[in-house]
């Protein structure tokens, strides 16, 4: 849901993982299992690898209390 999402140089997006929001993926990343990158309200996260990111690890980014 949501993106725009960029996908570059060797990725891999398997299982069940969850992609949402502002996404760009680089160099070397494997998600996979149950898996998720949420990028809320705008926010851009960028996940440069070598990475494994597996299971039910979760990657959030929301705004910071008070900036808004």
């Amino acid at each position: 849901r949501g993106g725009p999402i960029l996908l570059d140089d060797r990725v891999l997006i398997e299982g069940h993982a969850c992609i949402q929001g502002e996404i760009l993926i680089e160099h070397q990343v494997e998600i996979s299992g149950r898996a998720a990158v949420i990028a809320f309200d705008g926010n851009t996260i960028h996940l440069r690898g070598p990475k494994v990111i597996n299971g039910e690890d979760r990657i959030t980014r929301t705004p910071l209390v008070g900036s808004l």
